[in-house]
């Protein structure tokens, strides 16, 4: 980290008639420019990748950057681009984005921050007049293409595929070719799966853009992880093994050997809710990595917190994740789960009952899977398969049956509700793989443990080891719907 003169800093800080001062300290200082200039951006203190990767923009270095959502890339992107602009330390950038609109609402954000960021105005003035000689951006034009501001730096926006070739800006009589190209997020969810177009933009980027601007051109990206054979992991494996176009890659998920590696983010609710006791301002409060799963997915959803990406031969569930209980909690409630297959179209199937108890501990709720059963052919008749269902009911006290309601799981439930039992008829939703992987990180946590007694789930641990990459996977998805939580302190009667 660089070293710093804390008595100048103060000073500059403190004297806001200084302005001489602070300008020339802060050509040279890209973090300390961004303190002074957007106090009201810096609610937590910053990671140690933050100064990583500011010093490297600072050095004119090629960055690869891929991080996990929430951690601060735009604000740094945006205030990079007016740091470059006051400075006047490029004079052509090119911002690409996978689509121009969100590429032409960066460069609106950036006039924004010029017409409207007292300090910056104080110690520069106005450095952007449109043409028109008006100080006031034009609110209803909600982007733009391109402009020049008044130190004579121009920023134009650009989506892939369109090419720097023969792009050029003339400023007092010296032509510039692009020589800051910052690249941003190219990969999401809506981009196509098709590795061929993949391919091509890869190379378009590689030979068509690095081509045509400047040599001395600073190179950026910044990435979130979407899937395993897109754009981000193909260009990270070329650049790692690129001598020519020297890199720095930086690859920071949102847990580095079990730590968070961002001190902004606490792993529970109960966490955040003991930090953010008396916290008013919301920009100021912690997060929960629990409550980003539970609410928005989006831990597991294109993996852009841990950034990995789901591959077809990779397993979800590690050995290590299975974890087993020598004793079930004092308080718990049973639930079942059974998967139907009693249509003519699934006879031959078999039915699948799960039976997980589950508890409820400090707003957390643990899982025990104590048995899954199969029921196949003669089982599935009526009073066979209700018979032995109820014993099952009464075995292990249940609270509650959640069953689906496709493949004859409405008639099943009909008749377990004919014999008294507490009975839920559900709509399964989101594929095998995504529900699976949402319950990954409770694996991973040890919130989910299995019955000792291997003849009551070995069969099914094989199966969840070996998920998605088996023929059979009926079993796995049992277990994961008989996790749906138990509405504690609701009495349900039929």
């Amino acid at each position: 980290m660089k070293k710093r003169n804390e008595k100048l800093i103060l000073f500059i800080f403190s004297e806001e008639s200084k302005s001489i001062h602070r300008k020339e300290y802060f050509k040279n200082d890209f973090l300390y420019f961004c303190f002074y200039y957007f106090p009201g951006e810096f609610n937590h203190p910053l990671a140690s990748f933050h100064f990583d990767y500011v010093e490297t923009l600072e050095s004119w270095t090629d960055v690869f950057f891929v991080w996990f959502r929430e951690c601060a890339k735009s604000m740094f992107l945006t205030m990079y681009y007016v740091y470059i602009i006051v400075y006047t330390k490029r004079r052509f950038v090119m911002h690409y984005n996978s689509e121009i609109e969100q590429a032409k609402s960066m460069l609106r954000d950036v006039i924004t921050i010029l017409q409207d960021n007292e300090k910056l105005i104080v110690d520069f003035w106005y450095l952007y007049m449109p043409a028109e000689w008006v100080k006031r951006w034009n609110w209803k034009q909600k982007t733009v293409w391109e402009f020049i501001t008044e130190t004579g730096v121009k920023m134009k926006a650009m989506s892939v595929w369109k090419s720097p070739r023969w792009q050029k800006f003339v400023y007092k009589w010296v032509t510039y070719r692009p020589d800051l190209v910052w690249f941003d997020d190219l990969d999401n969810e809506k981009n196509t799966k098709n590795p061929d177009l993949i391919k091509a933009d890869i190379n378009f980027i590689l030979w068509e853009v690095f081509w045509w601007v400047s040599s001395f051109a600073q190179k950026i990206f910044l990435w979130n992880v979407v899937n395993q054979d897109w754009r981000v992991p193909r260009l990270k494996k070329h650049f790692e093994s690129d001598e020519k176009n020297k890199i720095k890659i930086f690859w920071i998920p949102i847990r580095i050997k079990w730590k968070i590696s961002w001190n902004r983010f606490v792993a529970t609710d109960k966490q955040s809710e003991q930090k953010n006791k008396g916290i008013v301002n919301v920009r100021d409060m912690f997060v929960s990595i629990e409550d980003r799963k539970r609410e928005q997915w989006t831990i597991w959803f294109n993996q852009n917190y841990n950034l990995i990406a789901y591959k077809k031969w990779q397993k979800i569930i590690k050995d290590s994740d299975i974890k087993h209980y020598y004793k079930l909690p004092k308080i718990f409630k049973i639930v079942f789960w059974i998967d139907p297959a009693f249509s003519e179209k699934t006879w031959s199937d078999p039915i699948w009952l799960t039976v997980t108890a589950q508890e409820m501990y400090e707003k957390e709720i643990f899982k025990y899977v104590i048995e899954i059963k199969e029921f196949i052919e003669d089982e599935k008749d009526e009073e066979r398969f209700c018979s032995v269902v109820v014993d099952m009911y009464h075995k292990y006290n249940c609270s509650l049956i959640y069953i689906e309601w496709n493949n004859g799981g409405l008639i099943l439930a009909r008749m377990l509700r004919k014999r008294w039992l507490s009975v839920i008829v559900v709509n399964a939703e989101k594929d095998k793989v995504t529900r699976l992987r949402e319950y990954q990180w409770e694996f991973e946590r040890g919130m989910i443990k299995f019955n000792p007694d291997d003849t009551k789930v070995w069969t099914w641990i094989q199966q969840l080891k070996d998920f998605p990459n088996v023929d059979h996977d009926d079993m796995v998805d049992s277990m994961v719907h008989s996790f749906t939580p138990f509405v504690w302190g609701t009495i349900r009667t039929f």
